[in-house]
């Protein structure tokens, strides 16, 4: 292996970090709870990234996505806006092998025909802020997570059978997630789809995050409660229609049941989440 080689690959590993710490930036500035949380959930992954198998190199011989993504999603918490909106500037690199976006990162370290594996990183932004309602005055601040673990995909009958491991790496809640999900994709024409569902776990330490309340948190009109351990049935739908060979146009559905680790929650009044959005890609 020469040494330009070397050093160049060297180079775009360094530009892939960069662009990866900024893309970690502007979903801070820019990502809602619920958007950047479920509604991009399969969106980069499954619908903007190009189908890349037999390339060159399959690391860096990738294309990259640049858009937006709006949405729109009904607010679970108690005493805020009925409806939440949200913008979520799209960016990704994608190969064979890796995926870097706003989503999160996937590179795989094993994969086949069948079968893949990956190590796997996302942002969990937080889950409320206190001054959004006079309800969830006094609930102290939740930290932005640093999620990061495994994820593995199997080809089974007409879709793939996902499942992810994630955990928090930077001391925001200290608990777990493990996501299991089908998702099957369909071709009708120019317009690709997307379909599935799954079902979430969350440790009792991640539940409490989310809708938990301490006990410096308690006041007349707001319990203690300490949750345990939740799973959360999910159903997503994703189309996607190619307006020219470069710029494709994206459309989300996709609907949250909340369970009772969730719902008997004082801050929480709703049992569901509904999430609507619309977005444009350009790839090159």
């Amino acid at each position: 292996m020469s040494e330009n080689y070397v050093l160049r690959r060297a180079g775009d590993s360094m530009v892939v970090v960069g662009v990866a710490l900024c893309l970690m930036s502007l979903l801070m500035l820019f990502a809602s709870p619920a958007q950047a949380q479920q509604a991009t959930k399969e969106i980069l992954r499954d619908q903007v990234n190009p189908k890349t198998g037999g390339a060159v190199d399959p690391w860096f011989d990738g294309s990259w996505q640049i858009g937006a993504f709006g949405g729109a999603s009904n607010n679970p918490y108690r005493g805020t806006d009925d409806v939440e909106l949200g913008l979520l500037p799209i960016a990704a690199y994608d190969s064979e092998r890796m995926h870097i976006g706003v989503d999160g990162i996937d590179i795989k370290f094993f994969k086949n025909d069948v079968f893949s594996a990956s190590l796997i990183g996302s942002v969990r932004t937080e889950p409320f802020d206190n001054g959004d309602g006079n309800y969830l005055r006094g609930m102290e601040e939740r930290d932005m997570a640093f999620e990061a673990g495994l994820g593995f995909s199997a080809n089974i009958w007409r879709g793939a059978l996902i499942t992810n491991y994630l955990t928090d790496v930077n001391d925001a809640h200290d608990g777990h997630q493990v996501d299991v999900s089908y998702v099957v994709p369909e071709q009708w024409g120019d317009v690709s789809f997307s379909w599935g569902g799954g079902v979430t776990w969350q440790s009792d330490k991640l539940v409490d995050h989310m809708v938990g309340v301490r006990h410096k948190e308690v006041r007349s009109d707001r319990a203690y409660y300490a949750p345990d351990a939740a799973f959360i049935p999910y159903i997503d739908f994703t189309v996607t229609y190619p307006l020219t060979e470069q710029i494709t146009l994206i459309g989300t559905h996709g609907f949250q049941y909340l369970p009772d680790q969730y719902t008997d929650s004082p801050i929480i009044d709703e049992d569901y989440v509904f999430s609507a959005g619309i977005g444009l890609v350009y790839s090159f």
